[in-house]
């Protein structure tokens, strides 16, 4: 018996129904790829009652209703499910990638050479790889705080003033990347250097989450921060008890996330 038979009748009916999500998605965006937190968000905005509840037998549909962001902690489980039975292609959802990873533009693509992204989400990755090669800058991307050894390599790479623009999620955790990058960039500057580096974060912004009617959800429980995120938010009226997600922007933002970075560099490629 093969792998796909062996699936239940609820594993292909939520299957179905993840897929039909990520086939409306790719029809009214026009994008065949998203990450798997983007479409979690196209199915949260969605105003139809269709996500299926099933029986624990058969797996026949006993009811139907709005997807809700409890439903996204089972959406990792059904989308590989749906890639396995060959109802979404295999490449469409990009999930998080372990680890650091540093993406170069092609020898001799100088293009805005004095900038690079910082990233603290590696699935958006793929995205925007594209973009900052047509743009000729570094991509590196990192979860939680970076390494000693990619701040060095930053080093490496430039002798002359450097910008780097970052993005992170709005939440406890992570809303102060671009600040602790920032100090790290300062500590372990080699030899007291005096080359200036400006760190500037661009998403996500709580600007953004008013603007652009980004929802926020429960935040998981996170460690520090905790005093500092709840003054950050005051100004805005935002709860810091939830936290937003840059894979929000491939669905509130026009043309998504890698949309959003190709407008911001092409300012700067304009001003330069």
């Amino acid at each position: 018996m093969t792998e796909a038979f062996a699936f239940t009748e609820t594993d292909r009916t939520k299957s179905k129904w993840i897929a039909k999500i990520y086939q409306d998605f790719v029809r009214e965006t026009g994008r065949p790829r998203t990450t798997l937190r983007g479409l979690f968000y196209y199915a949260l905005q969605r105003n139809v009652s269709d996500y299926p509840i099933c029986g624990g037998f058969v797996g026949e549909i006993r009811i139907t209703r709005p997807y809700h962001e409890n439903d996204g902690e089972k959406l990792a489980k059904w989308m590989k499910k749906a890639k396995t039975l060959g109802f979404i292609p295999a490449d469409a959802i990009i999930e998080e990638m372990p680890g650091e990873h540093t993406f170069l533009p092609e020898p001799g693509n100088r293009g805005l050479a004095n900038i690079e992204v910082w990233l603290n989400s590696s699935a958006a990755g793929p995205l925007l790889c594209p973009v900052c090669e047509k743009h000729g800058i570094v991509l590196v991307s990192v979860q939680g705080k970076p390494s000693q050894d990619r701040v060095a390599d930053l080093f490496k790479r430039h002798k002359s003033p450097t910008t780097i623009l970052c993005l992170s999620d709005l939440s406890q955790g992570d809303a102060f990347f671009a600040d602790e990058l920032a100090e790290d960039v300062q500590r372990l500057r080699p030899g007291g250097g005096n080359i200036k580096t400006s760190i500037k974060r661009i998403a996500l912004l709580p600007e953004q989450i008013l603007e652009l009617k980004i929802p926020m959800i429960r935040a998981h429980k996170a460690k520090g921060n905790k005093d500092k995120f709840k003054k950050y938010l005051a100004s805005y009226s935002l709860d810091p008890k939830n936290m937003g997600e840059i894979d929000a922007l491939e669905v509130y933002y026009p043309g998504g996330i890698a949309s959003y970075l190709d407008g911001i560099l092409s300012k700067l490629c304009h001003n330069q």
